[in-house]
């Protein structure tokens, strides 16, 4: 089953941000809700307030990778007892150099799928197209639901259609 889109197109950001709040308070999730422009759009508050776990990501998958890295280094040398330029076995200088760039790598490959799943490009969500954005102003899209449409075109909006979604 395929899911129809609205979007309304409206003249000023303000505006537009008056009518996603219409839209929260009347039971619409922050996240069904969708804001295109041209332009950032600069508003006192943020439109749709969502929280990123980037961050922790970034950090955990630095951890886990750093730890991995320091772990199968430390066997290995256990492992293969080779003495070079005098140093111990088990150094600390050649356990670092590949701790640090595991660790580094483990954070950007971290940060590089969360930034994929928080854009929406990973997983079986059915969207609609992206529509075709004036030089100025702001189109809304979320699903289509009874009395929505109204509600936007009573918020101010200056056009409101109703899309399909590919396939």
């Amino acid at each position: 089953m395929t899911t129809a889109f609205l979007h309304a197109e409206f003249g000023s950001p303000e505006t537009a941000a008056a009518a996603v709040e219409s839209l929260v308070s009347a039971g619409v999730s922050p996240g069904d809700i969708e804001i295109y422009s041209r332009r950032p759009v600069e508003t006192e508050s943020p439109l749709l307030p969502r929280r990123s776990r980037m961050s922790l990501v970034a950090v955990l998958s630095a951890i886990a990778a750093g730890s991995g890295a320091t772990a199968l280094v430390f066997w290995i040398q256990r492992d293969y007892p080779l003495v070079t330029g005098g140093m111990p076995v088990t150094s600390g200088w050649a356990t670092a150099v590949v701790t640090f760039e595991v660790t580094m790598a483990g954070a950007i490959f971290g940060t590089l799928c969360m930034m994929i799943r928080e854009a929406g490009l990973a997983g079986s969500r059915r969207r609609a197209p992206v529509p075709d954005l004036p030089d100025e102003g702001v189109i809304v899209q979320l699903p289509r639901a009874e009395g929505l449409a109204e509600r936007l075109a009573g918020a101010g909006a200056l056009r409101v259609e109703i899309a399909e979604p590919p396939g």
